[in-house]
């Protein structure tokens, strides 16, 4: 049994958005075979650590964002993030009493594990003898670089002033952490030739299967979507998908109904779809309303990693249209487990043909509920990681 150190963005417990759902199951994975102490910054609302399940991790110690407590801690992260080589990602999480408990931590741990690439502000606090694993949800650096494209014009040149920033950071990170994992394998090859000799290792993201199971086709013409609207690529597929898809679905099917399942945030719906729009909010369990919806939709333009609300909507054997990059890195199979479509008359005509076909639908739903038990089951890929980590590990000693 190895002493790691991990640290989080936020409470990873309990696991509601995407994010977290990973940053659990890997850490629950590593605590099962090692002893490992737990960093966090904490959100005004996410739990207290004592509610966290008391037999994962050995301590939990939290810290506020200093950026969301303080308008002037706000103003130098981007300053920060304008007048220096840290990008405001970065700039916004630093805390100086983070960094102290890692310095002093990181000494007595035999490896360090930092999960999202902002908190590797902290991996000079780690010494150089001690290994440090780098958890990359995604490719940020990509990722802002594709959002530039759609920000109005004040923030789109902010934005830019971050792309190279961001990259030049993400080099460095990845070059520095003696082992990176990825969510798929076109992040893999990505973060490989941003920082070429980086040690990059493809560990997928999963979902429960026994948690999330199929139940009978529910018939209707229900769409759903599930995604906080706080995150730009979720906001921007959705408005794409009420202003562009939704008027052509309806124009075929005017008894659909569209539900939005997770933080709406302000969301705006037009009027003339707002009557077939349902803004479910935060659900404690998603299974009721994706079981009553006859296909799951994934409207994503921008964006990196793996979607995991993606492989539940598979585990739970549901129809999904999607984008190819909404399904990027996931071995669904255009019309085989899942329907594709990248513009907004191929996206509606392919919903349309699933909801005027149930035989189609079940065929799509079986065999995405058989592509998530194949590949990504949490079991499994705990057991990997376990293994990686004790490759980390031996290498070092």
């Amino acid at each position: 049994m190895a002493r790691l150190l991990a640290l989080t963005s936020r409470l990873p417990y309990p696991p509601g958005e995407g994010h977290q759902l990973r940053s659990w199951h890997l850490l629950r994975a590593l605590a099962s075979r090692h002893e490992v102490t737990l960093l966090s910054f904490r959100r005004p609302d996410d739990p207290q650590p004592s509610d966290i399940p008391q037999d994962i991790f050995a301590a939990v110690e939290t810290f506020p964002i200093p950026s969301a407590q303080s308008r002037i801690a706000l103003v130098r992260a981007v300053a920060q993030g304008v007048l220096t080589p840290t990008p405001f990602v970065a700039a916004r999480y630093t805390s100086p009493a983070m960094r102290a408990r890692v310095a002093t931590l990181a000494r007595n741990a035999d490896l360090v594990h930092i999960d999202m690439l902002p908190l590797m502000a902290n991996a000079h606090c780690v010494p150089a003898t001690v290994p440090l694993v780098l958890n990359a949800h995604n490719v940020e650096s990509r990722l802002l670089a594709q959002r530039v494209g759609t920000a109005t014009p004040p923030l789109r040149a902010f934005l830019r002033t971050q792309v190279p920033r961001l990259e030049a950071f993400e080099r460095a990170a990845c070059l520095r952490a003696s082992a990176v994992l990825a969510c798929s394998q076109v992040d893999a090859d990505a973060l490989r030739t941003l920082a070429d000799g980086a040690e990059v290792h493809v560990v997928p993201n999963g979902v429960d299967l026994e948690h999330n199971r199929p139940a009978a086709d529910p018939g209707g013409a229900r769409m759903a979507f599930v995604g906080q609207m706080g995150w730009f690529p979720n906001r921007d597929g959705v408005e794409w998908f009420l202003h562009d898809i939704l008027p052509r679905i309806l124009a075929a099917r005017p008894d659909a109904r569209f539900v939005v399942i997770g933080r709406h945030g302000g969301l705006k719906v037009p009027d003339g779809v707002a009557d077939r729009v349902q803004l479910a909010g935060f659900v404690p369990d998603l299974r009721p309303l994706l079981h009553d919806s006859a296909v799951y939709v994934v409207p994503l333009r921008v964006g990196s990693g793996t979607r995991l609300k993606v492989l539940e909507a598979m585990a739970l054997g549901k129809a999904i249209v999607t984008t190819a990059l909404g399904s990027e890195g996931i071995a669904l199979r255009d019309g085989e487990s899942a329907l594709f479509a990248d513009d907004a008359d191929g996206f509606a005509r392919a919903v349309i043909a699933l909801l005027d076909a149930p035989a189609t639908r079940l065929r799509l739903a079986a065999a995405a509920r058989s592509c998530a038990e194949s590949h990504y089951g949490w079991d499994a890929i705990g057991a990997r990681l376990q293994g990686l980590y004790a490759a980390v590990l031996a290498s070092t000693r």
